[in-house]
């Protein structure tokens, strides 16, 4: 692949994007929860402190809700519009990567790499996601493209300088966890560098990509702080930064929990045993090899050692592994050879036997028709992928494993449980008052009901009583089975893996 086909590969990529989007619901909690959030924004006007369910909300910064409400700037409130804010950044992480791939390796044009790092199947699903890990991973490339010119004979301030404010974008993005992902490189700058310059002048370089980054964030959080509460400025500067590492909040994972699961993360391109057998010589032989093997490494050993973790915080480290995939199958290292198709038709194989196996206890969406079709879909990817080119055969199978499982979704119905939607049909008008009970909240009908007041959360059979007197032509919601109201719900939804019920106020009145 040449840099001419650059832009058709970004417009593709951006339509298989759109697609999935397109096939998936708002899924919750994440998705509900921001949207929730920067409709919120709009509501309030006020872009520096977030509310979710318009009480303060600390746990992400800003960014990608100033994204959202720009682009709402231009399409009005839209759903759609909102979700691809994320899938835009994943599309900009493919350019940054062609760049970084040119200045790493000046005597070649190909960008075999943007086509591993389009392929990788944990990239389209997240990069097609209404989350900050895209917009994060690009941050982060901005960052190493600066970072390596910075070590380079003629680098200066100004490299210095514009990663700092790529390690603010960074921070605005997803708060200072950026800093896992480029401190590293930057420190061991004596392994890659060009020609080593005095550490001084190293030093000097990363004070002043930190000053500058700091002054980006400050731009939000001083007026965000000084405007703030003390329990707000808590939750915000300690909470979601130092008290994450030491576990006890959401997230929290064993030391291995990464490490297991790399093969998913890195499927289908971790799956080629060429690629491992060629790796340590070509990290050694190249400067540059090197400076993605700490990319690579640095990250996954931080992450592992912090105790809350998920697989997408690795996001921004695929793009690495991808250049090194495409620098070693590009040098002709790589033969046709591969367990990624095998482990293809395993799946399709599986997908087949799934009916037979009742004690699964799969949904009941997942009928043995559509798990047929979706088996011998997956059967035929990984046949055609052992066929192609390696490039070519593993973008069919990263790619058409994301499209076999976002249809498998739509056309069965499982994402239908996650359709949020249905519950705002059967809701009052707005100004009319929705509680919650017997379980948490997490702002999922803020955003789709257009709700301008909050939910109410009633803890206890006192406050509901309260409530429900003062918002007679209410609605409630909440689990069936709970204590808190006895008589049958007026309705029955199906959502998030939970049973709710909804009742009206005057079934409190009646208890």
């Amino acid at each position: 692949m040449n840099r001419r086909s650059l832009p058709t590969l970004m417009v593709l990529f951006g339509l298989f994007l759109a697609i999935l989007v397109a096939l998936r619901p708002l899924m919750p909690l994440d998705e509900t929860r921001y949207l929730s959030v920067a409709w919120e924004m709009r509501l309030t006007g006020d872009i520096f402190h977030l509310t979710r369910n318009f009480e303060p909300y600390s746990h992400k910064p800003p960014l990608l809700f100033w994204a959202i409400n720009l682009v709402w700037l231009v399409t009005g409130v839209c759903e759609y519009a909102a979700r691809l804010v994320g899938p835009g950044f994943a599309v900009l992480c493919l350019w940054a990567t062609a760049r970084l791939a040119r200045a790493l390796w000046t005597d070649r044009a190909d960008v075999t790499g943007v086509l591993v790092l389009a392929g990788f199947s944990l990239f389209a699903i997240y990069g097609s996601a209404t989350m900050f890990d895209a917009m994060l991973s690009f941050a982060v490339l901005i960052g190493v493209l600066c970072l390596w010119r910075a070590g380079q004979v003629g680098g200066g301030v100004r490299d210095w300088a514009l990663l700092g404010l790529a390690l603010g974008f960074g921070v605005l993005a997803k708060g200072p966890v950026v800093l896992l992902h480029l401190l590293p490189m930057a420190l061991l700058i004596r392994l890659w560098e060009e020609e080593h310059a005095p550490i001084a002048l190293r030093l000097k370089g990363l004070a002043v990509a930190l000053a500058v980054g700091l002054a980006v964030v400050a731009l939000w959080l001083v007026p965000t702080l000084v405007t703030a509460d003390a329990a707000f400025r808590h939750e915000l500067l300690w909470t979601q930064s130092v008290a994450r590492m030491q576990g006890g909040l959401r997230h929290d994972r064993p030391f291995w929990f990464l490490l297991a699961l790399l093969p998913l993360l890195l499927f289908p391109w971790g799956w080629i045993p060429g690629f491992w057998r060629a790796l340590p010589s070509a990290v050694r032989g190249d400067r540059a090899m090197r400076f993605l093997a700490i990319w690579v490494v640095s990250a996954p050993v931080l992450f592992s050692l912090i105790v809350s973790k998920q697989a997408h915080y690795l996001l921004p480290e695929l793009p690495a592994v991808a250049l090194m995939v495409g620098r070693i199958i590009g040098a002709g290292a790589v033969r046709r050879v591969s367990f990624a198709p095998w482990a293809g038709l395993l799946a399709g194989l599986l997908f087949l036997l799934l009916p037979l196996l009742p004690a699964m206890g799969l949904p009941p969406e997942l009928t043995p028709g559509m798990l047929a079709a979706s088996g011998v879909a997956l059967m035929v990817l990984s046949v055609l992928a052992l066929r192609l080119s390696v490039v070519a055969g593993h973008l069919l199978l990263g790619m058409g494993l994301v499209a076999v499982l976002h249809l498998l979704g739509a056309t069965s119905g499982v994402f239908a449980e996650f359709d949020a939607r249905a519950m705002v049909g059967a809701l009052p008008r707005p100004a009319a008052g929705l509680a919650v009970i017997g379980m948490p909240y997490n702002a999922e009908l803020n955003f789709l009901a257009r709700l301008d007041a909050p939910v109410a959360l009633p803890e206890d059979e006192a406050a509901l009583i309260a409530w429900a007197a003062a918002h007679p032509e209410g609605k409630i919601f909440g689990p069936l089975g709970q204590s808190l109201i006895t008589s049958l719900p007026q309705a029955q939804i199906r959502f998030n893996g939970r049973q709710l019920g909804i009742w009206p106020s005057e079934a409190v009145a009646g208890n």
